[in-house]
């Protein structure tokens, strides 16, 4: 199973902080994706994005279950030291991205906001 953490880069020059703002469709992310033993189906993409949190966030070493698959994994596909995550960061499994809100996690594409109203100035592209 693949598994991609998107972690969102902030861009103050445009007043963009991604952990008060949010996630954005289109905003700038540094990304990894790892690979997990299995297919993954006895959980869900929002259970996949939680555990991925726990697993990035714990101090030590994350309860077992898929948070320490996750963790293990890191540990040996990682090429550079990673932050956690944290608001406005995507975890994407299933087909599915999720993103961290203050309040959960929320499907990109559930939310008005994640698809930019094109300006009067913009033409439509397919």
């Amino acid at each position: 199973m693949l598994l991609t953490l998107g972690f969102t880069e902030s861009d103050p020059d445009a007043n963009y902080l991604s952990y008060t703002a949010g996630y954005i469709v289109g905003i700038r992310q540094t990304s990894i994706t790892i690979v997990l033993e299995g297919d993954g189906r006895a959980f869900t993409a929002e259970q996949w994005a939680q555990a991925a949190f726990v697993a990035c966030n714990h101090p030590h070493r994350a309860p077992s279950g898929p948070a320490r698959a996750i963790q293990l994994a890191l540990a040996g596909q990682a090429r550079w030291p990673l932050r956690s995550l944290s608001v406005g960061d995507t975890v994407t499994v299933h087909g599915q991205m999720w993103t961290c809100d203050a309040q959960g996690w929320q499907q990109v594409g559930e939310r008005p906001h994640d698809f930019p109203t094109p300006t009067e100035e913009e033409e439509p592209s397919c």
